[in-house]
């Protein structure tokens, strides 16, 4: 065996244990028992579970692509396949279930306050981007209680953030679109944390 062949055999086989070392951790601290943020789209075990089996099935397929004793290019593509599958589907089951839960919060009639326009640079694989962001804070009653909230804009489940806009006319013309001229703006809000909320 060549110098270079060896060098690249444990190098993949480095690179595939490491993936699977962060992998185990990272597992460790989903099933830790941590309560993951209402807003966001971690909200069942299952998809853990799957997102498990995806990444386990995805570096099994890595091995048997890349290591030469164990060398099977049409079972390696095929676990590769699999594992990648299985990650797309826990992601879109993800999105699906948090969109359900935020369909039941309740909509309540909201004042909006305060609006501030914020750029920002966003990485992406030509470089970096500008891209704006709201901040908003609205004012609600509910439950008989007063609350000032500051609601997710135009948040997005697949990439659980709020999505940036990459022109400041098209941010100004979603906000001129959800919030009247007199500030009268509706909000979904978490029933059981009145403080998170989204723009409807």
């Amino acid at each position: 065996m060549s110098i270079v062949n060896f060098l690249a055999r444990y190098f993949a086989l480095g690179l595939i244990c490491i993936m699977a070392l962060g992998f185990v951790v990272i597992l460790i601290v989903k099933l830790s028992g941590e309560k993951s943020k209402p807003m966001m789209t971690e909200s069942s075990r299952f998809v853990t579970f799957l997102s498990a089996i995806g990444i386990l099935t995805f570096l099994s397929g890595l091995a048997f692509v890349f290591l030469p004793e164990h060398s099977d290019l049409n079972l390696g593509v095929g676990l590769l396949s699999s594992g990648g599958l299985a990650l797309v589907a826990s992601l879109f089951l993800n999105v699906s279930r948090a969109k359900a839960k935020r369909a039941a919060w309740p909509i309540v009639a909201a004042n909006c306050t305060e609006r501030q326009l914020q750029k920002k640079n966003f990485s992406n694989g030509d470089g970096s981007s500008e891209g704006w962001l709201w901040q908003v804070v609205c004012e609600i009653n509910f439950d008989g209680k007063h609350y000032n909230v500051s609601p997710q804009v135009n948040w997005s489940d697949l990439g659980q953030a709020n999505t940036p806009f990459w022109s400041e006319e098209k941010a100004k013309q979603f906000l001129s679109q959800k919030i009247a001229p007199n500030g009268e703006c509706k909000l979904r809000i978490n029933p059981s944390n009145p403080l998170e909320a989204e723009l409807l």
